[in-house]
């Protein structure tokens, strides 16, 4: 058994505690989807046009070259080729966004396709000035804007505020009810929201 004089107990009861609760005193994460937008479903419909046209080449291709088999075969090929293509491709169009506080640090993910994600910000979120729900035709001015939410455009809040690196910054997002409870907690008083109203 470990032996501790008078001071290294006073150390040990004055810190430990300290440092098991700083470990993780306000974590939270909160995953969404992002809806497709018409730039989304234009690029979708492209991309499946394009599939039906090229297969169909290929098929033309193989069934008018059959007495060449080697060209004949590769076109045949060529078709489960282009469909997996076609499958990789629309799936690249499916975004959601990972939302990660941490004390008071908010990170904010791009995951793309379920397999690939990218870190969009990382937000101190000691310089935060204000964080509030979206109303309609509000201006937002700002050096940086990031938008993840869920493109329904409802529930939207808002949070901005200043950062050394890239000045004055909005985040566009989709918070559901204990993720703002547990932001809230995390910003400076003057950026807080009254929980009545959340």
């Amino acid at each position: 058994m470990l032996r501790l004089d008078k001071s290294q107990k006073l150390l040990y009861n004055q810190y430990i505690p300290f440092l098991q609760g700083a470990a993780m005193d306000n974590f939270v994460e909160q995953l969404i989807y992002k809806k497709p937008d018409l730039r989304d479903r234009i690029l979708k419909s492209v991309i499946v046009s394009a599939t039906v046209a090229l297969c169909a080449f290929l098929l033309m291709v193989a069934v008018g070259y059959s007495r060449f088999f080697e060209l004949s075969m590769i076109a045949l090929l060529s078709v489960p080729c282009a469909v997996w293509l076609c499958v990789l491709l629309l799936r690249e169009r499916n975004c959601e966004y990972e939302y990660i506080l941490t004390n008071n640090e908010l990170d904010i993910d791009k995951i793309i396709a379920k397999r690939k994600r990218k870190r969009l910000i990382t937000l101190d979120l000691n310089g935060a000035e204000k964080l509030d729900v979206c109303k309609d035709n509000m201006a937002y001015e700002a050096d940086l804007t990031v938008s993840a939410h869920d493109n329904t455009f409802t529930n939207m809040w808002y949070l901005s505020l200043n950062s050394d690196s890239h000045g004055k910054i909005i985040l566009l997002f989709n918070p559901n009810d204990d993720f703002v409870q547990k932001l809230n907690k995390s910003l400076p008083a003057r950026a807080r929201i009254s929980i009545k109203s959340v």
